[in-house]
């Protein structure tokens, strides 16, 4: 047999020993913080074991996520944060803007009144303290609406080689969206990489409001590997954002060997660092996991 026709048959032969032995090569993205919740650099393959459904998992490759970022930034910007949106929330937005690691393009929405996208896909961390000032705050909430149309306007923007995400930031005034919160979940999931959120509860929210929201900000941070966080007041929002920034560059992509078609799916990452918290997306452990359109080629 030719050398070249030895080289042209490897893929094939690779192919049928794979078959052979049962076995599958999954990826999916982990994120590593601290007890702090602060990025966890540095984290080679050596340092990490894997066991599913416990048992041990031979690890192929574990190398940090390196796609650039496309965000879509939601804002809660209802009567209801009135007095707290100038004081506290704007400075903390900006300074999540300006923290995204460089070459990120970002969206910004706003719920008050009814979903708007108040900034287009752009690399200017200028443009969102200009567009977040002229902002008066006022109507409804409509946080579930609008986490629909951002999740979809995302996909459809964001490129191949692009990892899509959503930040969600939001108080919990009266919520007017036109979807449950089992609708709203459905439409969003699948559609960004990675979800994140704040919501600003002070304690006075309405029963029916604080489980809407939280049922579905906590339903798609569990389902990307994400992380939905609570705080009492906007006094506390610039350092609940600051953890959520590290979310972003904490991002690790994990290729293992699997066996196919189980029927459920549990994995344990241990990870040679003391007080390290692994965030593993669940949708992605799924051997159907939810449909979802295609991002334009561009």
């Amino acid at each position: 047999m030719s050398a070249l026709l030895l080289f042209s048959l490897l893929p094939l032969l690779a192919q049928t020993n794979d078959a052979a032995t049962g076995t599958e090569m999954r990826a999916l993205t982990v994120t590593l913080v601290d007890e702090k919740g602060r990025e966890v650099a540095d984290v080679s393959v050596d340092d990490v074991a894997l066991a599913e459904n416990g048992v041990h998992r031979d690890i192929a490759s574990f190398q940090r996520d390196t796609r650039p970022l496309v965000v879509a930034i939601l804002v809660d910007t209802s009567a209801d944060v009135a007095s707290s949106y100038r004081l506290n929330a704007v400075d903390a937005l900006v300074g999540l803007v300006n923290r995204l690691p460089e070459g990120t393009r970002y969206a910004l929405w706003t719920t008050g009144d009814r979903p708007t996208k108040l900034v287009d896909y752009t690399e200017d961390r200028a443009a969102a303290g200009a567009a977040l000032r002229r902002v008066a705050p006022q109507g409804g909430n409509y946080t579930l609406d609008a986490l629909s149309e951002a999740s979809a306007d995302l996909n459809k923007a964001a490129k191949e080689d692009e990892r899509r995400v959503v930040i969600a930031v939001t108080g919990m005034g009266p919520e007017f969206s036109y979807r449950d919160k089992q609708h709203a979940a459905d439409d969003a999931e699948g559609k960004a990489d990675l979800f994140l959120s704040v919501q600003v509860d002070s304690g006075a929210a309405d029963l029916d409001v604080r489980q809407r929201l939280s049922y579905t900000l906590d339903r798609l941070a569990t389902g990307s590997g994400g992380r939905a966080d609570t705080v009492l007041s906007y006094m506390a929002l610039d350092g609940a954002l600051r953890k959520l920034s590290a979310n972003l560059v904490s991002a690790y992509r994990l290729r293992y060997a699997s066996v196919p078609a189980l029927k459920k799916r549990k994995l344990e990452l241990s990870v040679a660092r003391p007080g390290t918290k692994v965030l593993i997306p669940q949708l992605a452990l799924r051997d159907e996991p939810k449909k979802r359109d295609e991002p334009k080629k561009r």
